[in-house]
């Protein structure tokens, strides 16, 4: 019995220790899970808030032409399949001017639909998220005030359908493993909007006092109740300061409670044993408990920043349809002025601020993880000489740069440019926090298992890249990754380096690292996949004039098929300069109505539309005129799904000028059928 006490005390204190963590860990993912999906449905609701910004500015509010208007805000709604309608409201006048839902007629005197309400949307700075209304079918409406000289002229409704929303919920709760768990949103009213169960019976109506006390005491965290269905739980909770919705993870009372339970009768047979043991399980313990807080940081922040890559890529995709309107246009302007200097001298700078605005968005995709990249071996020796002289320009003579690379972590798999991009914001970073100079060292050694458990189980190097800087505090580390977050002053950093790293390392396969303390340095550790290939040098392409090959093909007819009419109108202007023959349209039932009447020679087409996207219109059309080249233009952020969808067609991004227009044309042409 002596030989088998320290054991049966080491399990029973074990047991309870675990019991106890158990019941730590479930409520510490209810929180982080009822947060993922309040912040995944504000992203829904800021690009909503995004579209319904544009028609707010709209020249029609000063001309009051209804009847053109009218039909844009249909095709609006027809572009956004989870909007019920659009409504517009003259608050001077109190009439209700038009409602999608309904033929045009005479504005019509009424209060403002969907709940909203008046004086709350006049407080307002922006945009104003209502409640939920079942009547004629459950939705949200989300409010925009519009103002002239600072009075409320109009206020812009949209109706969301709240199965959108619920859509969402379930999207999430099928990740979930945890049986017995309730999950539901609900508005600033205390209603639902969503719920995982009896969604058609619950939407709408006022969710259950528990519900509504906790969110009266304080925006986020775990209360006590009982469902409608008379299940006792524990919920987590999140509210949005932007939205004001909530968003509830109720989880069964036994998968508390037990844990607790029996955890207090473990600790009293335990209690024996415990001086014995103590020091010796306190220390394993304290190990086991740091490494499982490190774990659940790791997965909560991944989470996090995830929801933020997807809103980041939707905006992005957004600004690049918008730049290649107006970059477009411009290089048009430019190209129409050549004897007016100053107008070209305007032109020059408008167009090199709106490839600003494209670099900007290309960081953005990169933050995203959705950026095209060229994952290939890389000789990490070869890659730093010969950008060493580049390295040493960029961090300046002050301070000493420190190369080691080890022969056994030499070979990576990433994209080398991208790479090279992340190495230089590093060496960046490094140089502004040594003002005063000092040492910048990159290194390379082999991944131990400890540093890579969040990754796949693979061979993995680590890219180290440490300076003798002013070092962070841990609260600007923990946000060091986060874009447009930055410690510089105004106009010295967008707040987009180290974001831009992460979405390079993490499209890679691997993972990022900062340690850093006040006045002790930083140490940036890139962990990447270790590449057993050796890296193959790449052939100079042999250039070939692009002018020639779209000379050769001048007169050709294409098909231009674009939703928005700006980036329609500037390839189509753009294509007839060139000496092409164009017909443009709208949609992909369109584009293939004319395939049945004309014979093409290049379909130009954009892969993100309504109904059809653009590789399901290459792929009709090319059943149709087999010898048809295609050509899909894009501004869309998720490069995986474009790949996936793309098959032997060729992709030019938006944005784009005339020329990259004309080499793409022309390279396509060429190309065999």
């Amino acid at each position: 019995m002596a030989a088998m006490l320290p054991t049966l005390l080491f399990l029973a204190v074990g047991i309870f220790l675990f019991l106890r963590a158990e019941r730590g860990r479930v409520e510490a993912e209810s929180l982080a899970r009822s947060e993922v999906v309040m912040t995944i449905i504000d992203s829904s609701l800021r690009g909503d808030t995004a579209a319904l910004s544009v028609l707010g500015s709209s020249i029609y509010l000063e001309t009051r032409e209804w009847p053109e208007f009218y039909p844009r805000l249909k095709r609006a709604a027809s572009a956004n399949p989870h909007w019920a309608t659009v409504v517009l409201y003259d608050v001077v006048a109190g009439e209700e001017i038009l409602d999608i839902r309904r033929p045009l007629t005479a504005p019509r005197r009424t209060a403002l639909i969907g709940g909203g309400d008046l004086a709350a949307i006049q407080r307002s700075e922006g945009p104003f998220v209502g409640t939920i209304q079942r009547s004629p079918e459950p939705m949200c409406f989300l409010f925009l005030p519009v103002r002239r000289d600072g009075v409320l002229m109009y206020v812009f409704a949209v109706g969301i359908k709240a199965q959108h929303y619920q859509d969402i919920l379930l999207g999430q709760a099928t990740s979930w493993a945890l049986s017995g768990t309730t999950a539901a949103v609900v508005d600033q009213a205390g209603s639902f909007i969503a719920r995982t169960v009896h969604y058609t019976q619950r939407v709408g109506t006022p969710a259950t006092h528990y519900v509504r006390d906790s969110l009266r005491r304080k925006p986020s965290g775990f209360y006590r109740g009982l469902t409608y269905e008379g299940v006792k739980n524990y919920t987590a909770y999140y509210r949005s300061p932007w939205s004001g919705w909530s968003a509830h993870i109720a989880i069964a009372s036994s998968l508390i409670d037990t844990p607790t339970s029996w955890s207090l009768v473990v600790a009293s047979v335990a209690g024996v044993g415990c001086a014995l043991l103590g020091g010796t399980l306190v220390i394993l313990v304290l190990r086991d408990m740091s490494e499982r807080r490190r774990s659940e940081e790791a997965l909560r922040q991944s989470q996090k920043m995830e929801a933020v890559g997807q809103l980041t890529g939707g905006i992005a995709h957004d600004f690049n349809n918008l730049l290649t309107a107006i970059i477009g246009n411009l290089d048009l302007i430019r190209t129409r002025v050549l004897g007016q200097d100053r107008v070209h001298r305007l032109a020059e700078n408008a167009l090199e601020a709106a490839r600003r605005g494209a670099k900007l968005a290309s960081q953005l995709l990169a933050f995203s993880r959705t950026q095209r990249m060229q994952v290939q071996p890389v000789d990490l020796e070869k890659l730093l000489t010969g950008m060493s002289s580049l390295l040493a320009q960029s961090v300046g003579p002050a301070v000493a740069l420190r190369i080691d690379i080890s022969a056994q972590a030499r070979v990576v798999s990433s994209d080398p440019n991208q790479l090279e991009l992340a190495i230089l914001n590093l060496a960046v970073n490094a140089r502004d926090a040594m003002p005063q100079g000092g040492v910048l060292s990159i290194a390379t050694k082999l991944a131990t298992r400890s540093d890579t458990l969040q990754l796949q189980k693979g061979t993995y190097v680590q890219l180290i890249v440490s300076d003798t800087g002013a070092g962070m505090t841990e609260e600007v580390r923990s946000r060091a990754i986060e874009p447009f977050f930055t410690t510089k002053p105004l106009g010295q950093g967008t707040g987009l380096g180290l974001s831009q790293v992460y979405g390079i390392v993490s499209e890679s396969g691997g993972a990022i690292d900062i340690v850093s303390a006040v006045n002790a340095g930083t140490t940036v550790r890139l962990i990447l996949p270790l590449s057993k290939q050796i890296e193959v040098p790449q052939e100079p392409p042999v250039a070939i004039s692009e002018d020639a090959k779209a000379e050769e093909f001048q007169g050709a007819r294409i098909l231009v098929v674009d939703d928005d009419p700006q980036v329609r109108r500037f390839l189509a202007d753009s294509l007839r300069e060139l000496g092409f023959s164009v017909v443009h349209v709208d949609s992909g039932q369109a584009a293939l109505r004319e395939l049945d009447q004309l014979n093409f020679e290049l379909l130009v087409v954009d892969f993100a539309m309504p109904h059809m996207n653009g590789a399901e219109v290459a792929r009709a059309a090319q059943e149709k005129q087999p010898q048809l080249r295609i050509l899909i233009v894009s501004g869309y952020s998720d490069s995986a799904a474009i790949d996936a969808a793309l098959g032997s067609a060729a992709l030019l991004k938006k944005p784009f000028d005339v020329a990259e227009l004309k080499e793409a044309v022309a390279r396509t042409l060429s190309s065999p059928a």
